[in-house]
């Protein structure tokens, strides 16, 4: 079993990246979805990503909408 060392605000943390289902980022920090439930830890989204293993990143990017004007 491999743990990965993450911080938060209240100190390290090991998470296993086979228990991992999703990254995204939160308001100041990431949120790090587990089958155990959320951790919020201290970095950028991509970088926690590549820590726990990512070997590809689906980014959502949302088009801007055009309204059409009357």
């Amino acid at each position: 079993m491999r743990l990965v060392k993450l911080d938060t605000q209240d100190g390290p943390i090991y998470i296993n990246p086979e228990h991992v289902v999703a990254v995204r980022k939160a308001l100041r920090d990431t949120r790090v979805e587990t089958v155990s439930g959320p951790q919020v830890v201290i970095g950028e989204p991509a970088q926690i990503a590549r820590l726990l293993g990512a070997e590809e990143l689906q980014i959502e990017i949302s088009s801007p909408r055009l309204v059409e004007g009357q």
